[in-house]
């Protein structure tokens, strides 16, 4: 019995790629041969057979820039790696896993994903600049641009030494954005997003050419005619959020063969369906997680029984408390592997219609981590159930444009409750909306951002009397909406990425640019160590 359970425990690391997983990498991805290959490896009845064909299945679906579907065959291939101890595949689906969370909106556990993929990758250039080229674009849309910088400079100078296999594209366009951020080398700028638009043909996957082309729109690097071909691209492919960015900067129409009438409703449709798939992608992702949380609390709950039992019955039995030592590590093991895949599950439905930022489902996460960590179960079961109810009021509201300040309150109330019994309880909140205001409508999505930021800055443990003041008051027709707390003290600033200030910022230039009175939709923001404060404004009346 011994042998059997040290056998199981100790199992070598796998390296080698069977036959049948051989043949399929070496089949070209979009012949038909594939799929059959593909068919065959999934209901095979060995678990590394089993593992690579959801893995080939994820790799075609993130290839063609759809995320969502790739969640399931991803959870699948990375438990049998990882159950089979098999470093070629988990370091393969890890890259997989990173690039397709950040493309549903996921928070900067993401990088710590494509950290573990480097790692496991050091030793193989191709596989290292591959996995650290992906790393840049994620450091990127953190604000970390010198870390672009550095990495990048690994990566290009990888891709000048490894004749051929790798195409810098997407690294040229990287740096290029970082370089711009950073008010550094105009001239650099132009020449690396020029190299990386020259670069753009059938050689890389849509999703990096969808991403190049981003990058090029951010910087205004598209002429007329290239406007068009991205559009012409993004339209083929449904990449509607590319096709409404790109749509937005094109003058000549003629070049579409459209007129200005066709070429604004084309403008407008490419926008809802971007809309659309947000909603349905990132609504779907919220489910999916909440369900592998509730699941890794079930397995953790069933693996701590097991353990107890083991240990109270055969105490005084030296091979069974052996045997006890061991049931009792894997289960340590287990609990720390749930607990990352709760600290994992930053869940994000954020779009123009309705936003909850990434950041605060993960804040939820973990502090049901933390109850798990001491035991708690209990705890972290009444904590889920009032996060699924206040998750489900929100999700119920997706689909309006605007919410009653009554309904936000009600939703701030909830919301301020669950940080207070997570890692918050001592910040006190005020909420203060006149009844005459609380039928007043406002869009969707604007406040708890702001509050959750609140409590990042203000809750420290070190604060004394930690406070967040959320207003509203009206005044010449003009709705004023105030968030307020008590600062961040001699503390180092633990807010944010400023991700979620610059979302609010963007709702509100959305408003503002379709508003009969654009003057008065403001932003005014100021931070310091004794105070923090946000201050909205918009039209009373609309």
């Amino acid at each position: 019995m011994l042998s059997i359970l040290w056998i199981g425990c100790t199992q070598s690391e796998q390296t080698e790629v069977p036959d049948s997983v051989r043949e399929a990498f070496e089949t070209h991805q979009d012949s038909t041969a594939i799929q059959a290959l593909v068919t065959d490896l999934l209901e095979s009845n060995d678990k590394t057979e089993e593992a690579w064909g959801a893995y080939f299945v994820t790799r075609e679906i993130v290839r063609k820039g759809v995320n969502f579907e790739a969640l399931t065959y991803l959870e699948r291939a990375e438990i049998l790696f990882r159950s089979t101890n098999n470093s070629e595949g988990i370091k393969r689906i890890l890259l997989l896993k990173a690039h397709a969370y950040w493309s549903l909106g996921a928070g900067e556990e993401i990088l710590a994903i494509s950290e573990e993929t480097m790692r496991l990758r050091e030793g193989n250039l191709r596989g290292w600049a591959t996995a650290a080229g992906n790393y840049t674009t994620y450091l990127l849309d953190y604000g970390r641009y010198e870390e672009v910088l550095t990495y990048s400079d690994s990566v290009l100078a990888i891709c000048r030494r490894v004749d051929g296999g790798i195409n810098p594209s997407e690294a040229y366009a990287v740096r290029a954005e970082a370089l711009q951020y950073l008010n550094r080398d105009s001239v650099a700028v132009d020449t690396l997003i020029t190299l990386a638009l020259e670069l753009i043909d059938e050689t890389i996957p849509d999703v990096d050419k969808k991403n190049i082309y981003f990058r090029a729109l951010n910087l205004d690097a598209l002429d007329q005619k290239a406007l068009a071909r991205c559009i012409r691209f993004a339209h083929g492919k449904e990449f509607w959020s590319l096709e409404a960015k790109s749509r937005a900067q094109l003058t000549d129409y003629a070049l579409l063969d459209e007129t200005l009438e066709t070429a604004l409703n084309a403008e407008v449709t490419a926008n809802k369906r971007a809309l659309a798939a947000v909603d349905e992608g990132q609504s779907k992702f919220l489910a999916f997680e909440l369900a592998r949380g509730r699941n890794e609390i079930a397995r953790y709950q069933w693996e701590a029984k097991l353990r107890k039992t083991a240990l109270s019955v055969t105490a005084l039995l030296f091979i069974v408390v052996l045997i006890g030592i061991i049931l009792t590590y894997r289960s340590r093991m287990a609990a720390a592997r749930a607990k990352l895949n709760l600290q994992e599950a930053e869940l994000a439905l954020e779009n123009y219609k309705n936003t909850i930022r990434p950041h605060f489902l993960f804040n939820q996460l973990n502090n049901v981590s933390a109850f798990l960590s001491q035991e708690l179960i209990g705890q972290a079961q009444d904590y889920l159930s009032d996060l699924g109810q206040f998750l489900r009021s929100l999700l119920e509201e997706q689909d309006n444009q605007v919410i009653e300040l009554g309904a936000i309150k009600k939703q701030l109330h909830a919301y301020t409750t669950l940080q207070q019994k997570g890692s918050y309880g001592n910040v006190a909140v005020h909420i203060t909306i006149p009844k005459e205001l609380l039928k007043v409508c406002i869009p969707t999505g604007l406040l708890q951002p702001l509050v959750e930021n609140s409590f990042k800055y203000a809750g420290h443990e070190g604060s004394t009397s930690p406070s967040i003041h959320v207003e509203a008051h009206s005044s010449a027709g003009v709705l004023t909406l105030k968030v307020e707390d008590s600062g961040y003290g001699d503390y180092a600033i633990t807010g944010g990425t400023g991700h979620g200030l610059r979302l609010i910022k963007d709702r509100m230039a959305f408003n503002k640019s379709k508003s009969k009175a654009p003057k008065s939709w403001t932003v005014i923001t100021s931070f310091s160590k004794e105070k923090g404060t946000v201050i909205l404004t918009m039209p009373l009346a609309e």
